[in-house]
């Protein structure tokens, strides 16, 4: 399953060259992400109450610059689900298609209840088949 969410580049999201700073990168994939999570029919807001995610790695590979009004369109899928973790795959592409960054989040499980890292929860791995390769395909 391959996730989809488009966005367009505020000026907030702009340096002084009016081109995306490169830290909104990561949000814009945490936007991909909570629609991931919502296109599999569960709103992040209820994720959260039964379990966190938190963040143990990131990683941006910058290809091309977004600019200012940009519209884009961010794909998340799940690349990678071990037992206690779980990593989220993510592409950008501009209008033309191409793509212009690539990343992934490797995500821990936590027990907000008991404050203990767990093991991935059968209802989450459900939600999260692993897609081996989406870089090339088309939603």
């Amino acid at each position: 399953m391959i996730a989809t969410a488009r966005i367009r580049v505020r000026y907030k999201d702009t340096d002084c060259m009016k081109v995306v700073y490169y830290g909104n990168y990561l949000t814009y994939f945490e936007v991909g992400r909570v629609e991931y999570l919502r296109q599999q029919g569960m709103a992040m807001s209820d994720v959260d109450q039964k379990i966190h995610m938190p963040v143990v790695e990131a990683s941006v590979r910058y290809l091309k610059p977004a600019r200012l009004d940009d519209l884009l369109e961010v794909r998340c899928w799940v690349g990678e689900r071990k037992r206690m973790s779980f990593r989220f795959a993510y592409d950008i592409r501009n209008e033309a298609g191409e793509v212009i960054t690539t990343g992934s989040t490797l995500h821990a499980c936590w027990d907000p209840a008991t404050a203990k890292l767990v093991t991935v929860p059968a209802w989450l791995q459900a939600m999260m088949p692993v897609v081996s390769d989406a870089r090339g395909h088309g939603v």
